[in-house]
């Protein structure tokens, strides 16, 4: 008989194979045709905002593409980082092996953190961010790219047809989510936009014929695009200086048991 202590370790073990498996799904479905247009849809995103934030060190957790979104950013020192199937682990090109979750990073070291999909396919999204806060500097900055489910890829998402397969098989968290996750940590969010506005297609004609969509979807409903994006800056709390209270109030000196009265023959003016 399992008692509830192996019980969690298997749904534990479960939920990592999981999470392992759906970023390799998703690193081969980068390699079709609406991977490489979600990928370029995003590097441009991506390459307006890195150019503003500066800073000594860049981690990236999570890689889904063999080309990097970091061409455009004016930090050095770039640190990829992600979790590879054993069966990929010769093909993995990497800085570092490790769990997002569980960072072996040294707390408020690094500049910039980029979450490209990294809470779509985490089995602790929430931990990953007070793993975010926990290295980031002061004022440091976070990135984060997610799947909307507000959209008509979440649409696919929450069918059945379709489970299993990636990226509608992932996490589809909704901004305000995000959001507030975000402002529990203490966070301020500087940046919210959704983006391409493609119709979740796999044909390379048909995806052709409907290129249209992410110009038109960009001006009649802008909050539905496929993929959001959030920049949020770490704030630190700023400690407000007490003065100290020097003087106490004076004690009575009557004597313990002696009762004082008021002299009511005050001279009158």
């Amino acid at each position: 008989m399992i008692d509830s202590a192996n019980k969690k370790q298997l749904k534990r073990e479960k939920k990592y194979r999981d999470s392992i498996k759906a970023r390799h799904l998703l690193r081969s479905w980068y390699d079709t045709a609406l991977g490489q247009s979600l990928f370029e849809a995003e590097k441009r995103e991506l390459e307006a905002v890195l150019p503003n934030l500066f800073g000594y060190h860049l981690l990236q957790l999570s890689e889904h593409h063999s080309s990097s979104y970091l061409s455009k950013t004016p930090i050095r020192h770039q640190i990829i980082s992600d979790v590879c199937p054993v069966s990929d682990a010769h093909d993995c090109k990497l800085d570092m092996q490790m769990n997002a979750h569980n960072l072996a990073i040294a707390s408020d070291s690094v500049d910039v953190v980029l979450l490209p999909h990294t809470l779509d396919v985490d089995m602790y999204p929430q931990q990953v961010l007070r793993e975010t806060d926990r290295v980031l500097v002061p004022e440091g900055r976070a990135i984060i790219l997610n799947f909307n489910p507000w959209s008509s890829w979440g649409l696919r998402h929450v069918s059945n047809v379709f489970r299993g397969q990636p990226p509608y098989s992932l996490h589809f968290f909704t901004p305000t989510r995000i959001k507030d996750w975000l402002t529990l940590l203490g966070w301020e969010i500087e940046t919210v936009k959704t983006f391409f506005f493609q119709l979740p297609v796999s044909n390379p004609a048909l995806l052709n014929k409907l290129g249209f969509c992410d110009a038109l979807g960009a001006k009649l409903w802008p909050a539905f695009g496929s993929v959001y994006l959030i920049v949020a800056r770490k704030q630190v709390s700023t400690l407000t200086p007490v003065r100290p209270r020097w003087f106490l109030r004076r004690r009575s000196r009557v004597a313990p048991g002696f009762i004082e009265t008021r002299n009511d023959n005050r001279s009158k003016f």
